[in-house]
């Protein structure tokens, strides 16, 4: 069943794409394991594991939503890669985070499991033709979704969270 769309989730779409207006996205993907990696680097487990505020996520549930969130690209990416027109589900971030204990989470750990997730998926994008750029999903939520548009949207949600990152680290600094 299609959940419709909210206004919020409009809007949130189009603030990941305001991220990445001049950027290139398969730069930005590969990049930002290694920028998370520079804004961590000095930080202990413990500050990473430290919420910023109430019912906000600490770095480490960041890393975590991160890694998981790339299982999930790579799981959609090859569904419609494999087999255009496909039936793309969404999932509750929050549920996620609750029952999958990312409050216990060890972020370098959960970096290192989105790296190496990351370059798969990478490695799979660089490979395409261009013709498959422009196969689609039916997302649950946002309806016909080409590759080429998920990944302007990771691009974007990267960029998202490795401000997050980098504000939560400096933070730490002062």
């Amino acid at each position: 069943m299609k959940k419709k769309a909210t206004p919020q989730m409009r809007n949130y779409a189009k603030r990941l794409l305001l991220y990445i207006v001049d950027k290139e996205p398969l730069e930005v993907m590969e990049s930002t394991p290694a920028g998370i990696g520079r804004a961590i680097s000095r930080l202990s487990a413990k500050q990473m594991k430290q919420s910023p505020a109430k019912k906000k996520w600490s770095i480490a549930e960041i890393l975590a939503h991160l890694a998981d969130g790339e299982i999930v690209l790579g799981y959609r990416l090859r569904k419609i890669i494999s087999e255009p027109g496909s039936k793309i589900e969404s999932y509750d971030q929050n549920k996620w985070a609750k029952n999958l204990t990312y409050h216990t989470a060890d972020g370098r750990e959960r970096l290192a499991t989105f790296s190496a997730l990351r370059r798969a998926n990478v490695h799979l994008l660089r490979s395409l033709k261009s013709s498959a750029w422009k196969r689609h999903g039916i997302h649950q939520e946002r309806g016909k979704e080409t590759v080429e548009r998920m990944v302007l949207l990771y691009a974007g949600h990267d960029m998202n969270h490795l401000k997050q990152i980098q504000h939560i680290a400096n933070n730490f600094r002062r």
